[in-house]
């Protein structure tokens, strides 16, 4: 009866040992603990009752470079570079691969029609090539609004240009025309209107001359007839009676002056 009570006694002490040290274990201090490369499991936060543990959340710092700034700013200027440098070698690229391929082409100027031999209008052409300083500083008075001091710019210029520059004359007498009608002065407007068409129709002569083939459609040098002038007034009374703007009271009465021109240079 002994020799059974003993085995009994010793297995009953090697569970209360196994018990007593795994509660040591779980009860244990707060402190985490590691075992075999795992994290240790900490019971001791629902000693308090049946407790959601508290969440222990830690958060790395944030590590940024001291040059990190400057170091994206090189990164987008190498980018722009690089774009720039790719942009160009396109171009460059697309560039030559035209000039060899046009390298055979006639140029498109070799299609137009040559002029005949005409030392008018070859006289002409030179003038018209010559810079007209006076004219240029009335354009800049014109577009500033003091059409008074532009006015007399364009008067300035027309003293000293010649009689044989037919383009800086059409010019000028539109341009005065332009500096009349914003003057509000009527017979300024139509005369420096008609002069301008009269020298239209002199570059007209001297153009069909150097150009016979090209006479059919010299009708952009024609300025409107009573007709045309006509209807272009109706026009204009139609849409001012929906607006009272001071630009369509001037379009209204540029087309009122404009019939005038018609019927003095149709005479």
């Amino acid at each position: 009866m002994e020799e059974k009570r003993w085995p009994i006694i010793g297995i009953s002490l090697l569970m209360i040992l196994l018990i007593y040290s795994f509660l040591t274990t779980v009860f244990k201090s707060d402190q985490k603990r590691f075992n075999h490369d795992r994290i240790f499991v900490d019971y001791s936060d629902y000693r308090q009752g049946n407790k959601a543990p508290a969440t222990r959340t830690t958060r790395a710092p944030a590590y940024r470079h001291p040059n990190a700034y400057k170091a994206a700013q090189e990164a987008n200027e190498i980018k722009r570079t690089m774009f720039s440098n790719v942009m160009t070698a396109t171009i460059s690229t697309y560039n030559a691969h035209m000039s060899e391929a046009l390298k055979n082409q006639p140029s498109p100027s070799a299609q137009f029609p040559k002029p005949v031999r005409n030392a008018q209008y070859d006289q002409i052409i030179d003038l018209s090539m010559k810079p007209v300083p006076d004219f240029q500083s009335g354009m800049q008075y014109f577009a500033a609004g003091d059409h008074q001091r532009a006015l007399e710019h364009f008067n300035s210029a027309l003293e000293k240009i010649d009689q044989m520059d037919v383009k800086h004359h059409i010019d000028i007498y539109s341009m005065m025309a332009e500096c009349y009608l914003k003057l509000k002065s009527d017979d300024g407007y139509i005369q420096n209107k008609i002069r301008q068409v009269r020298m239209e129709r002199r570059l007209k002569q001297v153009i069909q001359a150097a150009f016979p083939e090209k006479a059919g459609s010299m009708k952009v040098f024609d300025w409107s007839t009573t007709q045309e002038a006509s209807k272009q007034l109706l026009r204009m009374r139609s849409l001012a009676a929906k607006s009272d703007s001071p630009q369509m009271y001037e379009m209204l009465k540029r087309a009122e002056l404009d019939l005038e021109i018609a019927r003095k240079v149709t005479q």
